[in-house]
């Protein structure tokens, strides 16, 4: 090969040039070829000029200012190449040290380029309040992270989570994840309640001395001494709190905005972390999974565990999780015929229908409960427990009718976690109803004492009964190992919580302590039931997503708020009783804001901008606005996703390229540069002629031979440079991928390097 380059030298300037034409003409034909080159569109492919790619392939040196400036202004339009700083400097460095030109090129494109970068550059002496701006961010930076490592040393619960997801996994650590989450809630909840709402009506009370009886069944039920106590909203003062000094306390306003600023606040919270928790669970890796089985092997395993029965236990539910796999995978082969199809969606939206029917005769046979009169003493606490009772065995019941559809295992779980959270929301919505519609003097006490019965009446159960149940299996399995070892049911736990959550967020309002009792329950819950899972169960068999579970729980989370609010919003705002609580001296619950803020009364002009504002043009055109924001913002996230796509199919077809590249450079380092499968004597019947001539010519294709250049004086045609071909070249048994588009199978230096000979010998030929 090096005495071939030698030969080449040795020719006059012209031959030389002829042959350096051709080669560029075959290299552009061989990059046209490329499988990211075959797509029908130019999405985010750069296009060259014609003019551009014919100054890029002139050798000539009064061209070389040109060349510089193209290849200038290709890197202007990389923004990080042009900022005047170290780091896009040494970018600039790189990026001239990987340019396939001449040292004399390099130097003048560097001159250039350095003088492009000065103009741009927009340094100037930092001022006094600019320099002051970054020692304050460097300095607010500085302090955040030192609490965020501080926050991190003393994390709450850190070493018995790390323990129980070594033992476990981190599917079962993902349940004490989301209990801590909602205990830290609760507890900023509680602080909140109690420091503006609690602590000031405990301040007035004094002086007041407490009358009735306070026993057990009274602690359970709430009635007793405790209905006229801090727990309720029927006790707290309507008018101004007098203290010690000359300030005085407002206590309807502050219990209005206190609850008001909690519900919208915490409201935005959840709302923002179920967004970050679907981006990041669900969006980021949408599509990056196409290769399941390699990520499953490479990335399945668990290394929070610890344990060795743990790790065996993680390797059987791995090779499990592949045999279902794989048994999906043949599944997804099989073609189903039509009337199989229909089939299974009627079977599905029977079962479904007849959920949603157990659902509504459920909650019809709860009004009709609490509608019945009768006698009996503490009959609340029977109501209640038969509500929590029914709340406790739907779960299960769900969990074995979704056998019966066929849907996927995931869609089954997630399907079961909407029935439950419908049935619990809906219970507890119809709970509110029937208290606000019940006519009684302080129906909003009621409320606050029947949520206040389900949270305690579902600890009994969640701390005392359940934890019962799994040691007496456990013990049972230890003595009769043959049967199935109790495993910690991830999905029922978590549904517990849940709907502890919901109670709260309905009972909040007409029971401002419930939020120190949901509080010490999720503090009690997590030891118990770390106590459970590590000495009562086994780690469960199937493999869960840990991370898209609890996001899934953290919508529902949301979900619940959501309609608290809208319930409350509803039923209680608009009208409250008159009898008790801090807005007995109000109309409505608003009223506090009209008539007590912004007294609309002595205010005409803001009650007519109001008025103006409340009428249903305005909120229809409010809504339609809004419409029209969520059809934009649906539209351009439609736009992303279909860029992504592009993006993704360009990812695929760089490493096309690079293979496609990769595999010529090594027939050129073999000889091989002109190997083709088809014989040289076909000629224009080759794959590469006709696809040139016939088919199309590549629409980038930027270069096109023109024989007029040639010098005149040229007479002596560069001859072949060809090796024998090699038939036991790797290369040559590549096949290639039927996702190559239009790209040709047969395509060969020799093919294209043959076709331009012909052609230019024959007009050059002609103009001689």
């Amino acid at each position: 090969m090096e005495d071939q380059i030698e030969e080449m030298e040795l020719k006059p300037v012209n031959v030389r040039r002829t042959f350096t034409l051709r080669s560029n003409v075959a290299r552009q034909v061989a990059v046209n070829f490329m499988p990211s080159r075959q797509l029908p569109y130019g999405t985010l492919r750069l296009r060259r000029t014609t003019s551009e790619n014919n100054v890029l392939l002139e050798s000539s040196g009064d061209e070389t200012d040109k060349q510089a400036e193209i290849i200038v202004r290709e890197m202007e339009q990389h923004q990080r190449l042009m900022e005047d700083n170290p780091v896009s400097e040494e970018l600039r460095r790189e990026a001239l040290r990987d340019l396939p030109q001449g040292l004399t090129m390099k130097r003048n494109v560097r001159a250039k380029l350095s003088a492009s970068v000065s103009l741009r550059s927009k340094h100037r002496p930092i001022n006094m309040f600019k320099r002051l701006k970054y020692r304050i961010s460097f300095a607010w930076k500085k302090a955040r992270d030192r609490i965020s490592d501080l926050i991190f040393s003393i994390e709450l619960w850190y070493e018995a989570i790390r323990h129980v997801e070594g033992h476990f996994g981190s599917a079962v650590g993902s349940y004490f994840h989301f209990l801590r989450w909602l205990f830290a809630l609760d507890l900023v909840l509680a602080v909140l309640v109690i420091s503006f709402v609690v602590v000031p009506q405990a301040l007035h009370d004094q002086h007041r001395n407490r009358t009735g009886s306070m026993g057990f069944l009274d602690f359970v039920s709430g009635k007793g001494g405790f209905e006229d106590s801090l727990l309720f909203y029927g006790h707290y003062h309507d008018g101004d709190i007098v203290t010690t000094g000359p300030l005085t306390y407002n206590m309807p306003f502050a219990y209005f905005f206190t609850m008001l600023c909690l519900y919208f606040l915490f409201f935005a919270l959840l709302c923002y972390r179920t967004a970050y928790s679907y981006r990041r669970n669900f969006i980021e890796i949408a599509g990056g999974l196409s290769n399941v089985f390699a990520s499953k092997v490479f990335c399945g395993w668990d290394f929070g565990i610890t344990s060795q029965q743990a790790a065996a236990l993680n390797a059987s539910s791995i090779y499990n999780e592949f045999k279902e796999l794989l048994s999906e995978q043949n599944k997804n082969q099989v073609t189903k015929s039509f009337w199989t199809k229909f089939w299974q969606c009627l079977v599905n939206i029977v079962v479904t229908a007849f959920v949603l029917g157990l659902i509504i005769s459920l909650e019809y046979g709860l009004w009709q409960l609490l509608s019945s009169e009768t006698d009996l003493s503490r009959w609340e606490i029977y109501v209640s427990s038969i509500v929590t009772f029914v709340l406790a065995v739907c779960p299960i019941l769900f969990h074995l009718i979704v056998r019966l559809e066929f849907y996927k295992p995931r869609t089954g779980f997630y399907v079961t976690l909407a029935r439950t959270g419908l049935l619990d929301i809906g219970t507890l919505t119809l709970l509110l109803v029937y208290w606000a519609r019940s006519g009684s003097e302080c129906w909003e006490t009621s409320m606050g004492q029947e949520a206040y019965r389900l949270v305690i009446l579902d600890a009994l159960l969640s701390l005392f009964l359940i934890p019962l149940v799994e040691f007496a299996r456990s013990f049972i399995f230890k003595m009769n190992p043959s049967d199935s070892p109790p495993e910690f049911n991830i999905a029922y736990n978590s549904l517990t919580l849940i709907y502890n959550q919901a109670v709260l967020w309905y009972g909040m309002l007409f029971s401002p302590l419930l939020t120190v009792v949901v509080t010490f329950k999720f503090f009690l819950l997590f030891y118990v039931k770390r106590e459970c899972a590590l000495r009562a169960c086994q780690p469960a068999r199937k493999v869960w997503r840990a991370a898209q579970t609890q996001t899934v729980l953290y919508m529902l989370v949301t979900l619940s708020l959501f309609t608290t609010l809208f319930t409350i919003g509803s039923l209680f705002v608009r009208g409250s009783s008159q009898h008790c609580g801090p807005f007995r001296g109000y109309e409505a619950v608003y009223s506090v804001v009209s008539e007590g803020v912004l007294q609309l009364a002595r205010r005409r002009t803001l009650a007519q901008v109001l008025a103006f504002l409340t009428r249903p043009g305005v909120i229809a055109f409010l809504l339609l606005s809004l419409c029209v924001a969520v059809y934009y913002m649906r539209a351009k996230a439609r736009a992303q996703r279909s860029m992504v796509g592009i993006l993704r199919r360009m990812l695929v077809l760089q490493s096309k390229d690079k293979d496609f590249l990769l595999a010529a450079i090594d027939k050129v380092s073999n000889g091989e540069w002109l190997y083709s499968p088809k014989p040289e004597d076909q000629g224009a019947d080759s794959h590469t002629w006709k696809y040139l001539q016939e088919v199309r010519k590549p629409s980038n294709a930027g270069y096109h031979f023109d024989p007029t250049r040639l010098n005149h004086s040229m007479i002596e045609r560069p001859r072949s440079y060809a090796k024998d071909i090699r038939p036991n070249s790797y290369h040559m048994e590549r096949r290639k991928s039927s996702e190559d588009g239009e790209t040709d199978s047969s395509f060969s230096w020799q093919g294209s390097g043959n076709c331009l000979n012909k052609e230019n010998d024959a007009e050059v030929g002609k103009w001689l």
